[in-house]
């Protein structure tokens, strides 16, 4: 079976607020794309987890698609191991949820080939201990977040291209939490409000443009040509485009050295 494992966006992030135990809740809206890695299935008469791919050295036994599958293990209905292989497009530390969703779409796919008839709830109290932003690749479909990002109510707005940017700079998701800069105390925006531009904010942005400069230039130069936002903790930029041929056109007027590509909302 192959399987796309998409890519997120976050059209608005906030924290509300931090938890005893040092997490910290958020209010987001996840954008699902239609762009993302490229996932292989395939049943082995081995009872055995096997990961292939582009992972720069990762050992199997860390990466979150073995960890899914150990998971789900137990719940099996079969006797067949399983082989995947992953063709990886999604830059790491980039913001766009690329070991997540690799996670999440393992959970979705390994509960159909092997049986366990898992209820979306359960697959939901699963791919929470795997991280934060794993329960949204479950869903597989557009949500407004709270809590850690576990708390989701889908809703579709309407849809878009988005061209994303991609600076060469890989970004901690622990550093940013930890920066004392960070604005933790934000008011939550009405849901329907969402798809009010003037409402796609991040709180991690300006984190992220003080101590990235490569990230702060290129957001500068995208800014003078269109509105831009950033994911997650970066390090992705994006602008939105209601047309195709409005997003080919900012990507042809941007800097031919910049890496970029045009995705839709899924």
């Amino acid at each position: 079976m192959k399987a796309l494992s998409p890519a997120k966006i976050n059209l608005m992030l906030r924290i509300l607020g931090q938890r005893q135990d040092g997490y910290h809740l958020l209010q987001t809206y996840f954008q699902i794309l239609d762009w993302g890695d490229n996932m292989e299935f395939e049943l082995s008469d081995e009872n055995t987890i096997n990961i292939t791919g582009n992972f720069n050295n990762l050992e199997q036994q860390d990466n979150l698609i073995f960890k899914a599958a150990k998971l789900l293990e137990p719940h099996k209905n079969t006797h067949h191991g399983i082989h995947i292989h992953v063709d990886k497009n999604i830059p790491q530390g980039s913001g766009l949820g690329g070991g997540s969703s690799n996670a999440g779409t393992t959970l979705r796919v390994l509960n159909k080939l092997w049986k366990c008839d898992l209820s979306q709830d359960q697959l939901q109290n699963l791919a929470i201990k795997l991280g934060a932003d794993v329960p949204i690749f479950v869903l597989n479909q557009s949500a407004m977040a709270f809590g850690v990002g576990d708390e989701l109510s889908p809703l579709m707005i309407e849809p878009y291209y988005f061209v994303l940017v991609f600076p060469d700079v890989g970004i901690s998701t622990a550093d940013v939490f930890n920066d004392e800069s960070l604005i933790r105390n934000q008011n939550k925006i009405d849901t329907s409000k969402i798809s009010n531009k003037t409402h796609w904010t991040n709180a991690f942005l300006p984190v992220i443009l003080k101590n990235h400069p490569l990230v702060a230039d290129m957001y500068n130069i995208a800014s003078k040509m269109s509105p831009t936002y950033m994911s997650g903790t970066g390090s992705t930029l994006f602008c939105c485009f209601d047309t195709e041929a409005k997003a080919q056109a900012f990507m042809t007027d941007c800097p031919q050295h910049w890496q970029t590509i045009i995705s839709k909302s899924k």
